[in-house]
C-alpha cells in the first residue's frame, strides 16, 4: 500500500508517517520491519541511489515475517519536483520508471511504502496511484505572507488542545504573530510554555508568551516577498542578510520570489482591465482566473496596493528575471545561491530612471 503525505508542513508529514508506522510495526520489530531512506538529495547520483534503495526496501520481506514498511523521507526528486537532482534527465527517467513499476507490479501483501514530499501535483502518476490504491494526505499548502498570521492561528487551534493549555483570543493572536505558521515550531513553543507555567490546563497570559516564546517571524523565505511587495531595495538587502544564514532557504526564497511576481502580474493586469474597485472584484468570481479567484478581502487589498507600485511591464520583466534566476540556481553547483538571488530581487524592485 502506498501512503503519500504531501505539503510544506514537515511536522504534519512526519506525524502522518509515524502514525502509519505505529499502526503496522511494533517498536520491537522495527530493526527488521522498517527501513527509512533519506530522499533529500541535491546530487543526481544520490537521488538515483535513493530510488534504488527505496524499491529494494519496499519489496524485501521483513526478516521476522511481519509487516514491512519503507519510508522515502522528504523526497526532492519525484515527478513534479524542482531542483538540481529532480531536473537531471537520468533522475527523471529513474523516478518515472519506479512509479511505473509500482503501478504494474504492486507491493506484496503486508508491504507498505510511505512517501513524504513537499510537492506532488495531482496530474502525476504517483499521486493518482496513491489515490487509487493507498492514501493521500495534504499536509500544508505553501503559506503566503499575507495569510501567515491566519494560518498560524488555525494551526495553533489544532495543536492547542493536546498541549493542555488554554489561551484567550488576544493571546492566541499574539502567539501566532510571534511564532509563525510552522506547525513544528508551534508545538515546540507550546511545550516550552507548558514547562514554564507548570500546570495542566493553565491559562496562558500575554506576558508568558512574551517571556518564553521565540520569535520565528521575519527570517522565513517569505520575508523576501514582503520586500518585493513594498518595492524596497533596503528591505531586500535586509531579508537576504537574515536568510543567508540558512543554507536550505535559498530555493524556497527563490520560489517565493517567483510566486509573488506571478501574483502581482495577475493583480496589475486585473487593475489595468478595470476588474477591481478597491479590494473588491467588479466581475463575477466564475470569470476570474484561478490565481485571482482565491484572493479577497484584506489579502487582496494588500496585493492591490503592492501591484500599484509597479507597471505591468515592470512586473513582467521582473518575472522574466526570476525565471532566469531559477535556471541559474539549478545550473550553479558551487556558487553561493544568494549571490544569484539578491541581484535578481534588487533588479526587480529598483525603479527605472527615465531618460
Amino acid at each position: 500500500m502506498l501512503h503519500l503525505f504531501v505539503g510544506t508542513d514537515d511536522y504534519l508529514k512526519s506525524e502522518g508517517a509515524k502514525r502509519v508506522i505505529d499502526a503496522l510495526v511494533p517498536p520491537a520489530d522495527r530493526d527488521f520491519g522498517l527501513e527509512i531512506v533519506d530522499g533529500a538529495c541535491d546530487r543526481a547520483d544520490d537521488a538515483l541511489a535513493a530510488i534504488a534503495r527505496t524499491e529494494e526496501a519496499a519489496r524485501t520481506p521483513s526478516f521476522l515475517g511481519g509487516a514491512k514498511v519503507a519510508w522515502l523521507r522528504e523526497a526532492t526528486f519525484l515527478p513534479g519536483a524542482k531542483g538540481r537532482a529532480a531536473e537531471a534527465q537520468a533522475v527523471r527517467e529513474a523516478a518515472a520508471a519506479f512509479v511505473e513499476r509500482l503501478a504494474a507490479d504492486p507491493l506484496p501483501e503486508g508491504h507498505h511504502l510511505i512517501v513524504t514530499t513537499a510537492t506532488c501535483p495531482k496530474n502525476t502518476k504517483l499521486r493518482k496511484l496513491a489515490e487509487q490504491s493507498g492514501e493521500v494526505r495534504e499536509c500544508g499548502a505553501p503559506v503566503r505572507l499575507w495569510d501567515a498570521e491566519k494560518v498560524a492561528q488555525e494551526r495553533l487551534a489544532d495543536q492547542l488542545p493536546a498541549s493542555g493549555l488554554r489561551m484567550a483570543p488576544p493571546v492566541r493572536a499574539a502567539f501566532a504573530k510571534r511564532v509563525g505558521p510552522d506547525t513544528r515550531t508551534i508545538v515546540s513553543e507550546l511545550r516550552k510554555l507548558r514547562d514554564y507555567i507548570g500546570k495542566e490546563g493553565a491559562e496562558v497570559a500575554l506576558r508568558d508568551v512574551e517571556a518564553v516564546t521565540s520569535s520565528s517571524v521575519g527570517t522565513e523565505p517569505f520575508a523576501l516577498a514582503e520586500a518585493i511587495l513594498a518595492r524596497s531595495p533596503l528591505a531586500v538587502a535586509r531579508a537576504v542578510a537574515l536568510l543567508r544564514a540558512d543554507k536550505n532557504a535559498a530555493f524556497a526564497a527563490a520560489a517565493v520570489l517567483l510566486n509573488t511576481l506571478n501574483d502581482l502580474c495577475a493583480i496589475r493586469d486585473a487593475l489595468d482591465r478595470g476588474w477591481l474597485a478597491g479590494n473588491r472584484w467588479e466581475i463575477p468570481a466564475e470569470r476570474l482566473p484561478a490565481r485571482l479567484a482565491r484572493l479577497n478581502g484584506w489579502s487582496l487589498g494588500k496585493q492591490v496596493e503592492a501591484a500599484k507600485r509597479y507597471t505591468l511591464n515592470e512586473l513582467r520583466a521582473g518575472r522574466h528575471y526570476a525565471v532566469g534566476m531559477r535556471f541559474k540556481l539549478v545550473d550553479a553547483t558551487a556558487q553561493d545561491p544568494w549571490a544569484i538571488i539578491e541581484p535578481t530581487a534588487l533588479r526587480v524592485v529598483m525603479r527605472r530612471v527615465r531618460q
